[in-house]
């Protein structure tokens, strides 16, 4: 770093003689941060921030103090782009520019250069894994135990067994690699085109292989029940479908850890946690605006990923998702944007797809409204929010309330402390509007009520078991009134939850009793009501996250936390809203007036004064 040049003797003395005058422009660099209008710009108008202003006079006069030589310029632009200094090519090839002006010249064009490679959009991951801090969905009993995946275990049968190479169910179906029913008579075999190997022929054996419209389990109390395949899935002696869409190959040591790991890059476990990471990404590398991280009806995944989606979507009982191929089969999705580390139409590919074309019951429409409280038909689903409707955001966190916590924080940039010397009037049952908690509670279960319609039921077993229902949506996931007594079989979660926290006449449930007794599932209301608000904010009447994630849109302060995160990511440090907010609302201004892309606004960071200047 070049040496700062002493100040003339002159003004040494005049501010020793003046301390209080000499203090003026230190105050009003303070000062400036809280104001909403900049003391001063670059010419190009890119400024970010409060300028110093210039000497007067001296040797220094009218130039900023502390600009980076180009060097250092260099440094933090690869540092702020890609996470990594520059090359010693890079150094090379700056030194080689020229003079100064020819060296910064070279620095931009390094930035243009890095915004447009594969290292920006990992940087934009790894800044966006960091700040969302979503983790894996936990196990459903004992690792690996991953009920997400809602897919059966099926394993090849060993070398040297009449079946060598075939795929069998990991368990129950002990004899088919030996070509063999239980029975002793020859077990079922097909070939097929399966969806985890596109263009090749697999071969399914034993029950795996069963094309029977019905198949036989058991109840509760052990008699035999006959049940639909195509709506029950692979259970007992039923098939694994078309393509062998039920079930899921597993070459792992142990059927399960393969997709459970979060060692592999490719298990779905992995995958699912890291798609809002990866949608924000893929929003920064295509130029899209940030707003469709949670107000957009696509997200990006792997074939693997997908393959959630549409088990939650036959979970539901919509069959013909069975006999739909553009999810697995590369021709398909040839044309489908992808990240940049992959190709079009390969299937490892973060690649965008529809999620109402994968699941329907989360939908395409932008204003969907449904009122339990006078309307009794069922209900259609819940419009796609982005991440906020992703599985992985879902089956992280398993509870309403904590789905609205951790969004509020994460896309609202709040802050949900605890109070400190308050008093507050007795709790008795509505943490919202009574007792100590009604601090946070206030603010968190005006956003948590848009998150009730999704829950897990049950325990995975090797990747099939557990189910995920949306209450009162399509035409499974209801059921009898006495559900709301929790006695057997409705005694555990999710029933549980529900019959203790969606009380009538509470904050989170805005029902009254009379409403809940005509209908039970109004308890599960997921839009605000009119006399509620959150951040200043009146709902339109959107269900589910989509509704949420309109009101944090509308209140500014969506926009807001995404700028600070990026600014922290170029500059090295977050806008403080209290003590900054002059300077935070016109980055947002300028962030909005971009399209609210990331690349665009980044770009600006770099030229700005302050990022010029190392502050």
């Amino acid at each position: 770093m070049p040496h700062r040049k002493l100040p003339p003797p002159g003004l040494a003395a005049a501010r020793d003689a003046c301390a209080p005058l000499w203090l003026l422009p230190f105050l009003f660099w303070l000062g400036c941060s809280g104001s909403s209008s900049l003391p001063g710009s670059t010419p190009n108008g890119e400024d970010a921030g409060c300028v110093e202003p210039p000497p007067g006079d001296g040797s220094d006069a009218g130039v900023p103090a502390d600009v980076l030589i180009p060097s250092r310029l260099l440094r933090r632009s690869a540092l702020a782009l890609r996470g990594e200094p520059p090359t010693d090519a890079e150094y090379a090839a700056l030194e080689a520019a020229g003079d100064e002006a020819a060296q910064r010249a070279y620095v931009s064009a390094f930035v243009d250069r890095t915004l447009q490679e594969p290292t920006f959009y990992r940087t934009l991951f790894e800044t966006a894994r960091d700040w969302f801090n979503i983790p894996p969905v936990g196990p459903s009993a004992d690792p690996p135990e991953y009920g997400l995946q809602q897919q059966r275990s099926i394993v090849r049968c060993p070398d040297g067994t009449p079946k060598a190479g075939a795929w069998k169910y990991f368990r129950d179906d002990k004899d088919a690699c030996q070509g063999l029913k239980p029975d002793g008579t020859p077990a079922e075999e097909r070939s097929l085109e399966a969806w985890w190997a596109p263009g090749a022929t697999t071969v399914l054996v034993g029950f795996a292989a069963s094309v029977s419209p019905t198949g036989q389990t058991y109840d509760a109390s052990g008699f035999p029940v006959t049940v639909t395949c195509a709506t029950v899935g692979p259970i007992a002696n039923c098939g694994c479908g078309p393509a062998a869409v039920r079930c899921h190959a597993d070459t792992g040591s142990y059927p399960g850890w393969e997709d459970y790991g979060l060692h592999n890059p490719q298990g779905q476990r992995r995958l699912v946690a890291e798609e809002p990471a990866r949608l924000f990404a893929h929003l920064g590398w295509h130029d899209r605006p940030m707003t469709d991280l949670i107000l957009g009806n696509y997200s990006v995944g792997p074939t693997r990923l997908q393959a959630a989606y549409v088990m939650q979507g036959l979970a539901g009982e919509l069959t013909y998702l069975l006999e739909d191929d553009s999810w697995w089969r590369p021709s398909r999705f040839a044309s489908a944007p992808v990240d940049p580390d992959h190709r079009q139409g390969d299937p490892t590919a973060w690649r965008e797809f529809s999620v109402a074309a994968r699941s329907p019951f989360f939908l395409e429409e932008r204003d969907y409204r449904y009122d339990p409280r006078t309307q009794s038909t069922a209900m259609k689903g819940i419009p796609a929010a982005g991440m906020l409707t992703s599985l992985g955001f879902l089956g992280a966190y398993p509870r309403e309330r904590v789905r609205g916590a951790r969004a509020l924080e994460m896309l609202a940039c709040e802050e949900l402390s605890p109070p400190q010397g308050q008093e507050f009037n007795e709790y008795k049952r509505d943490p919202g509007t009574e007792g100590t908690c009604q601090h946070c509670h206030r603010r968190v279960d005006p956003a948590a009520i848009h998150f009730k319609r999704f829950a897990k039921m049950g325990h995975g077993f090797e990747g099939h078991g557990a189910t995920y229902p949306m209450p009162g949506v399509g035409k499974v996931w209801h059921w009898p009134a006495r559900w709301r007594t929790g006695e057997y079989p409705y005694h555990s979660d999710p029933f549980s939850h529900w019959n203790r926290w969606y009380m009538p006449d509470t904050l989170l449930t805005p029902v009254t009793q009379a409403q809940a007794e005509a209908n039970p599932e109004a308890v599960f209301i997921d839009f605000l009501p009119a006399e509620q608000n959150l951040l200043g904010q009146v709902s339109d009447g959107t269900v589910g996250p989509l509704g949420f994630a309109k009101l944090i849109v509308a209140s500014g302060s969506f926009d807001r936390c995404v700028v600070r995160h990026l600014h922290a990511q170029v500059m090295g440090r977050d806008i403080d809203p209290a003590k900054e907010a002059g300077y935070l609302e016109d980055q947002v201004a300028r962030f909005i007036s971009g399209g609210r892309k990331a690349r665009p606004y980044i770009k600006a960071l770099t030229q700005s004064d302050l990022f010029q200047r190392g502050r």
